[in-house]
């Protein structure tokens, strides 16, 4: 049986960034299942080909570029390879991010600059080039992921931050572009098992701790954010815009 025409996205266009692994890999190969043609972006060009090559192995249109969202020469060249490579930009999945966890007292400028530079300030990038060329014909979506870390105190200090600038950005955006018919959302995931996170889930007291913290009693999988992505990228979301979707298995209901 057929999906929902509401969540089809064939025809549709557009770029997932940090694709090459982790949640943007799965958000990736989820939009192409879905119909979309995906640009595959990531600052590690094998890996974003790898995905690339899954995407087109399956039928699916794909083309793998490397991108370092904190230069805006790049992220600018990324929104231009797209509308080239596909004629058009109908959606701009701004997901690529690193985390750094250091104690506040312990953290340096630098380090402090660095995560910024790409989990706010790429973000706002990836925003502003996607978003005029969207202005410019006739709109278009584009979803950004935050972190419930910009919501709780649960996560380093520069990366809570910036989680919780990239999810009021969206606000903004969404309330300035409306009427351009750019609809800007975010989703804020838990708990998920990737490779930003394995390195913390080795110690089993946190992991034990996370599990304690989710309701439903289970880390969440990339896998468990595909939906959410088909819903912000596709029709189905077309009275939807400047919102933060929550996906924590009830992480933050306490």
């Amino acid at each position: 049986m057929a999906g929902h025409e509401l969540f089809a996205l064939a025809g549709k266009r557009g770029y997932v960034t940090g694709a090459g692994s982790g949640l943007g890999r799965a958000i990736a190969l989820g939009l192409a299942e879905a119909g979309a043609a995906v640009v595959v972006s990531d600052i590690n060009l094998a890996t974003a080909e790898e995905v690339a090559r899954t995407i087109q192995a399956n039928g699916g249109l794909a083309r793998a570029v490397r991108t370092d969202i904190a230069r805006k020469d790049e992220v600018e060249a990324l929104v231009r390879t797209t509308v080239e490579q596909f004629d058009g930009l109908d959606f701009a999945f701004n997901n690529a991010g690193m985390l750094k966890i250091v104690k506040p007292e312990e953290l340096s400028e630098e380090d402090w600059r660095t995560e910024l530079d790409v989990d706010l300030t790429g973000v706002f990038l990836c925003c502003q080039a996607a978003g005029r060329h969207m202005i410019a014909h006739g709109g278009g979506k584009i979803i950004n992921t935050a972190s419930i870390s910009g919501l709780v105190v649960n996560s380093g200090l520069t990366y809570s931050s910036a989680k919780a600038g990239v999810i009021q950005l969206t606000r903004v955006l969404a309330y300035r572009w409306a009427k351009h018919k750019v609809y800007v959302n975010c989703f804020s995931p838990g708990y998920i098992r990737t490779n930003m996170t394995a390195p913390h889930l080795q110690r089993p007291e946190v992991e034990q701790e996370m599990l304690r913290q989710t309701p439903l009693r289970r880390l969440g999988e990339a896998r468990d954010l595909v939906g959410p992505a088909l819903f912000l990228a596709s029709a189905a979301s077309d009275y939807v815009t400047g919102q933060n979707l929550i996906v924590d298995g009830g992480v933050t209901l306490a």
